[in-house]
């Protein structure tokens, strides 16, 4: 069991993500556990604009955060349906 992250850090969440997920509400790891991975991709998507690009990777770090496990351990049908999810935003934002 890994130790708790002090300071409310979350765990794969550094300090650049931790700042845009606060300026989007999302500040502890309940704080994102409660919106999920879709609604906190879709915020960052609508605060940030075309400055921010949503990978693969942050959709995996914040799956990491979620449940508190390195981001590697995500098993591979997990990430392949964060994959396919990130596919599907895209598609949505490239149709507006």
């Amino acid at each position: 069991m890994p130790a708790p992250n002090p300071h409310g850090k979350m765990r794969n969440i550094g300090p650049t993500s931790s700042h845009e997920l606060a300026e989007i509400g999302i500040k502890s790891r309940s704080d994102l556990i409660k919106a999920g991975i879709e609604e906190t991709a879709r915020r960052l998507l609508f605060r940030f604009g075309g400055e921010k690009q949503i990978s693969v990777n942050y959709l995996y770090a914040l799956e990491g955060a979620i449940h508190d496990h390195d981001w590697r351990d995500i098993a591979p049908s997990r990430k392949q349906e964060l994959r396919d999810f990130l596919v599907r935003l895209r598609s949505e934002i490239a149709a507006h």
